[in-house]
């Protein structure tokens, strides 16, 4: 009797324990997990005539949230957005897809909007100096501005599609066309301008730079070779005790035709500004021809830019500086050098 009454208890323990794990197991199979999700995304521009405005399509899987930014401090929710971007740069734009469990996943993608895809100068000689500068763009344009400088606080010239500049003999002039949308998007096209056209600045596009002598500090110091060539006039190179013995190279990855320079003297010193020097170009690097040659040369001021022309028709893929005399001293400085392309 009491044996049976335990294979009872045993057999109704067992019957429990297999119930409760079928009933276990059965919640566990029957419970869904969420899937991961994924993000994904591609652009367009909707209008040609509004380069600035763009529709994303999320492509997304699994997604219950959308998180965008832009890269321009602004952000977005929606699934699929418009977006429209107020200047010219590379943005950044990012993804992130969430799911209900807060899993999430990332994708970013470079929205590049470029000047010079949007618009182009044209330019027109008239005689005695004068030059009419215009431009064509497919965009639409709300307001047209011309400055006499390369920003809005310079001198307005025009609101029109054209504006007129004069020229004394051998001089520049920085010029500001600022474009804007009839949505508020600013293109701000910087030429600097000749007597007959557009001057374009080679120094920083596609070649190597280098020099016979360094600063101490390298060429990355605050007075290293880099700042000769960094377009900014209140940094400089110094480099001491070189004497008469200086030189320095630009080899541009493809020929190019450089008939002008232009030399901005250091802030302080004028015993160290160059006085003599010769500009040679070459086709191979090995051999050279003298393209430019300055003897007596004065800067009369600290941070002075002057502009040098000479006569070139070759496209030299090498062109070498050599400094041949300093105004005294052996201690050299300049502040900025940039490498020009002037029409001819």
């Amino acid at each position: 009797m009491k044996n049976s009454f335990l294979k009872h208890c045993v057999f109704l323990i067992f019957i429990l324990l297999w119930g409760s794990c079928k009933k276990e197991k059965e919640i566990i199979e029957n419970d869904e997990i969420e899937p991961k999700p994924t993000a994904a995304f591609d652009y367009k521009i909707i209008d040609e005539k509004d380069p600035f405005t763009y529709q994303f399509e999320n492509h997304s899987e699994n997604s219950k949230d959308s998180r965008w930014s832009f890269g321009d401090d602004s952000t977005s929710s929606e699934f699929n957005p418009t977006h429209t971007f107020l200047y010219t740069e590379d943005f950044n734009v990012k993804l992130i897809s969430l799911n209900e469990e807060g899993y999430w996943a990332q994708r970013e993608e470079t929205v590049k909007i470029k000047v010079e895809d949007l618009v182009t100068i044209k330019t027109q000689a008239g005689g005695e100096g004068e030059l009419k500068v215009g431009f064509e763009t497919d965009m639409d344009v709300g307001t047209i501005e011309w400055y006499d400088g390369y920003d809005s606080g310079s001198d307005l010239l025009s609101e029109d599609n054209i504006a007129i500049l004069s020229f004394e003999p051998g001089e520049f002039k920085e010029l500001l066309l600022r474009l804007t949308t009839p949505k508020g998007s600013v293109v701000d096209v910087k030429p600097l301008m000749a007597e007959l056209g557009i001057v374009n600045d080679l120094t920083n596009i596609d070649n190597n730079f280098t020099i016979s002598h360094e600063n101490s500090g390298g060429e990355d110091a605050n007075e290293g070779s880099k700042k000769m060539i960094d377009n900014n006039i209140t940094t400089k190179v110094f480099i001491g005790g070189v004497g008469e013995d200086l030189s320095w190279q630009f080899e541009f990855y493809e020929p190019q035709i450089i008939n002008a320079y232009s030399m901005t003297s250091g802030n302080d010193s004028p015993g160290r500004d160059p006085e003599d020097w010769v500009v040679e170009g070459s086709l191979d690097g090995e051999h050279w021809e003298t393209i430019d040659q300055r003897e007596g040369e004065e800067f009369e001021d600290r941070r002075l830019s002057r502009t040098f022309l000479f006569e070139n028709k070759t496209e030299y893929k090498f062109y070498r500086f050599k400094i041949t005399k300093l105004l005294s001293g052996s201690n050299f400085q300049l502040s900025e050098l940039r490498m020009l392309q002037v029409p001819q």
